[in-house]
């Protein structure tokens, strides 16, 4: 909710958050086939949205589906305009689209795992909770020999994410934003 992205393209906290459940709610039906979604336990200290690229597909009957969800989520994510206007709204998936994870494709790597989103509740931060769900994720790319990818709009992740090996390959500008921007970083597995 205090990412960056989002105070960029939704200033107003409360209204950010009206729009933010519309779009997770979508966004993680969008991603349901290819992704998981992890939890530290039933009180949801921290959550981890996981996808799996072995699950995609590389066939145009793959790509469809997915461009077929990407517009069903679209036009289900439409009743955010009760908060926001259309225009905003446009705004919004412009911006979404020019920060997208497509720099991965330019790794040239078969399967890879991509960390899509790691929330932390504040009350639970600095308790160990991103480890509880980090070091799985990362045991199973040393073991499968895969990389691990996320991006992060927020600076201080960097160190962060840098902790578990994670190292900067990218950065993406935000579109009307001149001092924010998208770090795109890689997880390299202990061969």
């Amino acid at each position: 909710m205090d990412d960056p992205l989002y105070e960029h393209m939704l200033p107003e906290r409360t209204t950010r958050l009206e729009v933010l459940i519309i779009f997770f709610r979508n966004y993680i039906a969008m991603l349901y086939e290819e992704a998981d979604l992890y939890a530290t336990s039933e009180r949801l200290e921290a959550v981890a949205l996981v996808f799996r690229s072995e699950r995609a597909g590389v066939s145009r009957f793959s790509h469809a589906k997915y461009l077929y969800r990407i517009a069903c989520a679209i036009i289900k994510s439409i009743p955010m305009c009760r908060y926001i206007s259309f225009h905003q709204f446009l705004r919004g998936l412009s911006t979404l689209n020019s920060m997208s994870s497509a720099w991965i494709s330019e790794l040239n790597e078969q399967d890879y795992i991509h960390l899509d989103m790691l929330v932390v509740q504040p009350q639970c931060r600095g308790q160990g909770f991103v480890s509880q769900l980090m070091r799985p994720l990362l045991s199973e790319c040393d073991a499968r020999g895969i990389p691990c990818t996320l991006e992060t709009h927020n600076p201080s992740n960097i160190s962060l994410y840098g902790h578990y090996g994670f190292e900067v390959v990218d950065t993406i500008p935000m579109p009307g934003n001149s001092v924010s921007q998208q770090y795109c970083m890689v997880y390299r597995p202990n061969k």
